[in-house]
């Protein structure tokens, strides 16, 4: 694993060690619902959009998909993140994988039985071949050169991008609408000319927090129809606790495949434990209309400590 900050050049050191393989099938997103959805997981040259406000969990489920491909799979992957430092991500991987709370990673204060299980798996995240890039801003052309490097020279074959509404604009405009849509563009245009999958997070408006059943719908992406035109799976994520804790689906999250331009659309859902900085396969069927969601997984799975 490597952390980058304003240059790749540490990184390329690092994913040097990546085989090169053939990158036409496509990455399981460790979920199998949803690879079983979308025929594999996701498929080259195609842009997967995570949404949802903030709090739910949606840098969460993107550092998943990326700690699936480079932790369990030694796929190369590279991830950019406009909201958070390396030592963030580093933190929610080692959380994840250790079964550590985050925030004892972070203060140093794990205890005897969590410092045995860190050192089980602090190898594994330690040797993932993920770059981890980190600028304090960024344009889509910036992320643009940096990952037809990797690709091109380094065998990355997953593109992640936290936040699309941090990249800065190339060109800007008094219409905020039109420069998200500009960058938005480009990352699609990015993963058709590098036939990589790139998956990236946005933000949602106010408007589900207005609804009773506070689940969110495309129209509540923020500040741009584009997004919705562009992505090809645009994954809406809800979970029930992050507004009534003692509802009996605490524990769980939605994926709402909101739109799929190879296949159908439904609700996944998945377990979520937000203290590990993770969510988990269930092993569910799909729903492929609005489902009768029924009794949770509270006993199993809980808390929602720091989450994005």
């Amino acid at each position: 694993m490597t952390a980058a900050a304003e240059s790749p050049a540490p990184a390329k050191s690092r994913v040097g060690q990546i085989p090169t393989r053939p990158a036409s099938e496509p990455l399981s997103t460790g979920f199998a619902d949803l690879d079983h959805l979308t025929a594999g997981g996701l498929r080259p040259g195609t842009l997967t959009v995570i949404a949802s406000r903030p709090g739910i969990g949606r840098t969460t489920l993107l550092q998943d998909i990326c700690r699936h491909n480079a932790i369990r799979h030694n796929r190369g992957t590279a991830l950019w993140t406009l909201e958070e430092g390396p030592e963030d991500v580093v933190a929610r991987l080692l959380s994840a994988e250790a079964r550590v709370l985050r925030h004892q990673v972070l203060a140093g204060t794990i205890d005897e039985a969590g410092w045995e299980r860190v050192s089980q798996r602090i190898k594994a995240v330690e040797d993932a071949p993920i770059v981890i890039d980190a600028p304090p801003s960024a344009t889509a052309a910036d992320i643009a050169a940096k990952a037809a490097e990797l690709v091109a020279h380094h065998g990355v074959r997953l593109i992640a991008i936290d936040g699309i509404q941090d990249i800065r604009p190339e060109r800007r405009n008094d219409l905020r609408e039109r420069e998200v849509g500009d960058v938005v563009r480009d990352l699609k245009t990015l993963a058709r000319e590098l036939q990589v999958p790139v998956a990236a997070t946005a933000h949602l408006n106010r408007s589900p927090e207005k609804r009773i059943d506070k689940r969110p719908c495309l129209d509540d992406l923020r500040e741009s129809g584009a997004i919705t035109f562009a992505a090809d799976l645009l994954i809406l994520l809800h979970r029930e606790d992050a507004y009534d804790p003692a509802t009996p689906r605490a524990g769980e999250a939605d994926l709402i495949v909101a739109k799929h331009r190879f296949g159908p659309e439904a609700v996944i859902t998945v377990g979520f434990q937000g203290h590990y900085s993770r969510f988990l396969d269930i092993g569910t069927e799909p729903v492929l209309s609005r489902p009768d969601l029924g009794a949770g997984f509270a006993s199993l799975f809980s808390g929602s400590e720091g989450v994005a």
